[in-house]
C-alpha cells in the first residue's frame, strides 16, 4: 500500500514556512542592526575578552535560520525519502535513483550539491499525472535558490576597546535571505504538487 504523503506534506510545508519566515526576519535584522562604524550588516558573533579567540553565537536571525533549517532538512528527506518508496510500493521500476541516494545524497560532500536535486527533480517528473512531462524547471529554480541561501560571507571588525565583530553585510544578507524565501515558496509548491499527484493515483 503506497504512502498518503498529504497529511504529512502540511507539516514540511509548516517548516518550509517557518524557515521562509526566518530568512525573511534575518532581512529585516540586517537592515536594522548598525555597528560602530555605522555600517548595516546581520550580526553573526562578537568577542569581548581581550586576548580570547573565541566567538559566542549572539545573532536571534542567526539562530532562527539554522534551527528553521534543521528542522526543514529532517521532515524534506523524511517526506522525499517516502514519495521514492512509493514507486517500489506500485512497482515502478523506471526510476534511476534509489531509495538511499534520497537521505545518503544530502551528505556526501561536493555530491550534495547536485544529488538532492536529481532525486527531487526524478521524483517530481515521475510523479506527475503525464508521465512524459519531464519539466523540471520548478525544481531547479528551487535548488538554485536553496543554495544560494547558503552562501556564507561574514566581514570582521575590531574595534578600539578590543571588541572584535563579526557581520554578515546587510546587502549579502538580503540576497540571502530573499533567496532562502524564494527557496522556501518553490520548496512548498514541488512538495504540495507531489503529494497530490502522488494520493491521486490508485494503489496498485
Amino acid at each position: 500500500m503506497p504512502h498518503r504523503l498529504q497529511s504529512f506534506s502540511w507539516i514540511v510545508v509548516a517548516a518550509l514556512a517557518a524557515t521562509g519566515l526566518a530568512h525573511l526576519f534575518a532581512v529585516v535584522d540586517s537592515f536594522r542592526t548598525t555597528d560602530a562604524d555605522g555600517e548595516t550588516g546581520r550580526v553573526v558573533a562578537t568577542a569581548g575578552r581581550a586576548g580570547l579567540g573565541v566567538f559566542a553565537s549572539e545573532g536571534l536571525a542567526s539562530t532562527l535560520v539554522n534551527a528553521a533549517c534543521l528542522l526543514v532538512l529532517v521532515v524534506f528527506i523524511v517526506w522525499l525519502y517516502l514519495a521514492r518508496d512509493n514507486f517500489d510500493r506500485r512497482n515502478d521500476d523506471n526510476v534511476n535513483w534509489r531509495k538511499g541516494w534520497t537521505i545518503g545524497g544530502w551528505f556526501i560532500p561536493l555530491a550534495n550539491l547536485v544529488i538532492p536535486s536529481l532525486v527531487v527533480g526524478e521524483v517530481y517528473a515521475r510523479s506527475s499525472p503525464d508521465r512524459t512531462w519531464t519539466s523540471r524547471r520548478v525544481v531547479t529554480a528551487w535548488w538554485v535558490a536553496l543554495l544560494v541561501s547558503l552562501v556564507s560571507y561574514t566581514e570582521t571588525t575590531t574595534y578600539a576597546g578590543g571588541a572584535t565583530q563579526v557581520h554578515t553585510p546587510a546587502f549579502v544578507a538580503a540576497v540571502t535571505g530573499g533567496a532562502g524565501v524564494l527557496a522556501a515558496i518553490l520548496g512548498a509548491v514541488i512538495v504540495r504538487r507531489v503529494s497530490a499527484w502522488q494520493d491521486a493515483k490508485p494503489a496498485a
